[in-house]
């Protein structure tokens, strides 16, 4: 409520809401308008001290009643996942499993303990996998049992691909009645979004090779008679030549970086190293006197910590003369302006805003990073390419510069010298050209010297 005087009728208002709705009344002295203020101030505070008392006696009556009922069960019965609530209609269950992805399955609506509990039973004892089980109870029991084997991004591509691709195709459909015309017609569904531009050949041969995986399991279990994914084959893929900094642009887009992003774009074009590999390191991670990055960690996508890397292995990278130089100094920046010197990158405090008093120092975001790349390629006047291109690059320089393949696969962390081969075996060809060029110098001048002698 307010009281204010209104110039135009030359009357003191008193204004406050009642049911929802604004009221008002007018007095032609002030002394009037305040009295009758005070007083509706002290009916609705009457009046909320009344309901807060009804609803404090009406909540310790249900507690009440939901402590009688909860006393009648076994001791042992408070904490196994069924629990009791009160409505109007009376007393009623609803029950809390965890299910094999981490997620948390709620029901309610029993009408007595022991069905809750028959419920509870059935969704933790479900017994190994059968094929009149439905697709999406298997592939929950699936992801849980791949779990300790991949790394945490592996596993929510996993996740993302099922719960955005697979589940709504399959998740009602028995395990054992999952044919070939079931996977042609969900492929027949993705092709049309990719049409549509929603997603790309790349992801629906990705999420076919996520359910390909789940159903090869449902083979070997027995569910089904064979894999029906191993007659659909994938969607073609245009080969895409991989851009990359040639060699002449890697200084200009150096200088072209600000002076919190270009140690950490050097680091990334003279290791290889993934951007969520680069913002894991610290300098502990670091041998200056050896040359080397050790490479065991990579950032999540989302949150803190840190994970193990793609495909859960650990490298050791050699890095130039030049690399480590650019490390030095940064070193001694960083020490001096960090509160936390084990951190190799750490994102610049900022000078106004909300975030200006910050002192506490972290590493930058993935989509920070990428920012700073951008800005960096538009200062440069370089073609736009993806914050990965800086992988390619390495690989490309390394290649260009007389080493093979085997150098370059190690240095990325492949798992096999066939991916490197099928995304930089190109590049290889300069290097074989010089190959042969110096093996037929060598047979025309072991020629000459038999014919002179």
């Amino acid at each position: 409520m307010s009281v204010q005087f209104d110039s135009s009728r030359n009357r003191w208002v008193v204004r406050w809401y009642e049911a929802g709705r604004q009221r008002s009344r007018r007095f032609a002295f002030e002394g009037a308008a305040r009295a009758f203020d005070a007083e509706r101030h002290e009916v609705k505070a009457a009046a909320r001290d009344a309901a807060a008392a009804r609803l404090a006696g009406e909540l310790a009556r249900l507690r009440a009643r939901v402590e009688t009922i909860e006393h009648q069960l076994p001791a042992d019965a408070r904490d196994t996942g069924v629990y009791s609530y009160v409505t109007k209609q009376g007393v009623r269950w609803r029950i809390a499993v965890n299910q094999p992805d981490g997620t948390v399955t709620t029901r309610r609506g029993y009408r007595s303990h022991e069905a809750a509990c028959r419920t509870r039973d059935r969704l933790t004892h479900a017994g190994p996998p059968d094929a009149d089980a439905s697709f999406g109870c298997f592939w929950r029991r699936w992801l849980a049992e791949k779990q300790p084997y991949l790394t945490g991004g592996s596993l929510e591509d996993l996740e993302t691909h099922g719960r955005k691709r697979l589940l709504p195709q399959f998740a009602h459909v028995r395990v054992g009645a999952i044919s070939e015309q079931h996977i042609r017609d969900w492929m027949a569904r993705m092709v049309d979004q990719q049409r549509s531009g929603a997603i790309s050949a790349k992801t629906i041969n990705n999420a076919r090779a996520a359910l390909s995986g789940a159903l090869a399991d449902a083979s070997r279990h027995a569910l089904l008679p064979r894999n029906p994914c191993q007659f659909v084959a994938p969607l073609p893929i245009e080969h895409r030549e991989l851009d990359y900094l040639r060699l002449a642009e890697i200084d200009r887009y150096l200088d072209a970086c600000g002076a919190h992003y270009r140690p950490l774009a050097e680091l990334l074009i003279g290791t290889g190293a993934r951007i969520s590999e680069a913002l894991a390191l610290t300098w502990p991670d670091i041998d200056l006197e050896q040359g080397l990055v050790h490479i065991h960690r990579q950032q999540p996508r989302r949150g803190d910590g840190a994970r193990r890397p793609k495909g859960k292995r650990s490298r050791a990278v050699l890095i130039g003369p030049r690399l480590s130089s650019a490390l030095v100094t940064h070193r001694d920046t960083v020490q001096r302006v960090s509160d936390e010197p084990d951190w190799l990158f750490i994102c610049p405090r900022p000078t106004r805003g909300r975030y200006a008093k910050r002192r506490a120092t972290s590493p930058p975001t993935r989509r920070t990073v990428h920012q700073w790349h951008h800005h960096a390629l538009a200062a440069a006047g370089l073609r736009a390419m993806p914050l990965h291109a800086l992988r390619h690059t390495a690989a490309a320089s390394w290649l260009n510069t007389g080493h093979n393949l085997i150098f370059v696969a190690r240095q990325l962390g492949h798992r096999s010298i066939t991916t490197t081969e099928q995304h930089y075996g190109h590049l290889e060809l300069n290097h074989f050209s010089t190959a042969l060029t110096a093996t037929d110098d060598a047979i025309t001048r072991a020629g000459r010297r038999t014919h002179h002698s």
